[in-house]
């Protein structure tokens, strides 16, 4: 057993980095702890400090610096496991400590696959005006499991999907120039690529042309209505 000793000769604030301490070891700066490992290993001037816990102290710098990787990870935007677990890979930390960080977030509840599903569903569908093929497709590749997935679809009521691909496909049928059978093929290879189902820009198409017919009616109309004479 190594029991090299070294003594804290000096205990500093980061000057840039707040709840960052540098700790200087027989004179020469070893090591940049947090205030939490700072505080747990009692790091003071004056301490001497062992090889062995020396080596503890590294541990536990590594797991507060992947925890607060993590957790600015996800207090960007909401984060699947899968995506906290790859993005904490990229950072070149093991395997056991990214399970540990993890279990930790899961614990605080600042990682839940479950939550995280409905929220994107959610935005996905209303916000962007995306359809649930679209939506499922996102969340496989996030790494949320499939009764995960179609928990957070089940949440979204048919009729209002319909109708946000009706109004969607109705603004895309308007701007679309050609005869109408160029627009309904437009309009549905417009609204398949958002991730509709196939029934659902059916229907979509079939109401804007009724739509559509209805509108030309009434613009006939209003050209052969003749104002009465006085």
């Amino acid at each position: 057993m190594d029991n090299t000793e070294s003594l804290i000769t000096a205990v500093e604030r980061h000057p840039r980095r707040n709840g960052r301490y540098l700790i200087y070891l027989d004179g020469q700066h070893a090591l940049t702890v947090y205030e939490e490992v700072l505080i747990k290993h009692r790091l003071l001037k004056g301490e001497r400090v062992e090889a062995d816990k020396l080596r503890r102290v590294l541990e536990d710098e590594e797991q507060q610096r992947a925890w607060s990787d993590a957790l600015k990870h996800v207090g960007r935007r909401p984060r699947s496991e899968k995506e906290v677990r790859q993005f904490l890979k990229r950072k070149e930390y093991t395997e056991p400590l990214i399970d540990r960080i993890i279990q930790r977030l899961k614990e605080q509840r600042y990682l839940d696959d479950a939550d995280f599903a409905a929220l994107w569903t959610e935005q996905r569908i209303y916000s962007q005006k995306k359809g649930s093929r679209w939506v499922k497709q996102e969340l496989q590749q996030k790494g949320v499991a499939p009764a995960t997935i179609q928990e957070a679809l089940d949440q979204v009521r048919p009729d209002e999907e319909e109708r946000i691909c009706f109004e969607l496909g109705l603004k895309k049928w308007k701007l679309t120039s050609g005869t109408s059978q160029d627009k309904r093929r437009k309009t549905a290879g417009f609204l398949m690529r958002r991730g509709y189902s196939a029934s659902i820009v059916g229907k979509a198409i079939r109401r804007i042309i009724e739509e559509a017919a209805d509108e030309d009616e009434r613009s006939e109309d209003s050209e052969l209505w003749e104002w009465p004479e006085e």
